[in-house]
């Protein structure tokens, strides 16, 4: 999967974020949506959201060429996503019941708490006033407006695997979906981790290193309705991950 990074996409999804009512909010005011649909457009969602994220922490310059690149108003955009999730979901994504296995097939258990979307967004808002900056008002009047935008109607059905995984070590999640509805994984991670999406008869059918990737595809009558999601951490510190999906 290609980034898509540049400073035209850049300006577009901030300008989308910031100055709309809220993308996450679009799918809910179409009353044709189902909530299969909702649920996978609000983890498309979070995935752009740690796409800005890493962005504007500078951590995509091998793909954007923007060497010690950092951009407070990205920060900003991401944790506006982050906020209106957070109140399109009532501040509820509820801990997914797929099964976490190591490469010994040993259940990884769930660590610590799922993040909290709001905290997450006040952390990156915090982030971006951290960052140098030629108009700190300016960028109060960002984090204003991310935080004054109400989202529109409810939504539920997102499900998030929370772990922890350590140095030298692989996670095999197994992930089931309906048939005929669209599917969304979204993988956020504190640290540099491999992500793999696994499909039928073993075959790789997306990958990418960092600390975000996203993949969806849409499960036909007797299509891929299940994938694995594979975490492999080859020799970094432990990083706490989370994988969110519709």
């Amino acid at each position: 999967m290609k980034t898509g990074f540049s400073k035209k996409w850049l300006a577009a999804a901030m300008v989308a974020v910031l100055l709309s009512s809220s993308t996450v909010a679009f799918t809910q005011g179409t009353t044709e949506a189902t909530e299969g649909e909702k649920s996978a457009d609000l983890v498309e969602e979070l995935a752009t959201a740690a796409q800005l994220a890493a962005f504007g922490r500078g951590e995509l310059a091998d793909a954007t060429g923007l060497k010690d690149f950092k951009s407070p108003e990205a920060l900003v955009a991401a944790g506006a996503i982050y906020l209106r999730a957070h109140k399109a979901t009532g501040g509820k994504i509820i801990p997914s019941e797929a099964k976490v296995m190591d490469t010994d097939g040993k259940a990884v258990v769930e660590e610590g708490q799922a993040p909290n979307l709001a905290e997450e967004a006040e952390a990156l808002f915090d982030e971006a006033r951290a960052l140098p900056t030629k108009d700190a008002a300016a960028l109060e009047a960002l984090i204003k407006q991310a935080t004054s935008v109400e989202s529109r109607g409810a939504i539920s059905g997102p499900r998030v695997i929370n772990r922890k995984i350590q140095t030298g070590k692989t996670h095999n999640i197994e992930i089931a979906f309906a048939p005929n509805s669209p599917a969304s994984v979204t993988m956020r991670s504190s640290g540099k981790t491999q992500f793999e999406v696994i499909g039928n008869g073993g075959k790789t059918l997306w990958h990418s290193k960092g600390t975000w990737g996203f993949y969806n595809w849409h499960p036909g009558r007797g299509g891929l309705k299940n994938v694995t999601v594979r975490v492999i951490n080859k020799g970094g510190p432990p990083v706490a991950y989370n994988v969110t999906t519709n």
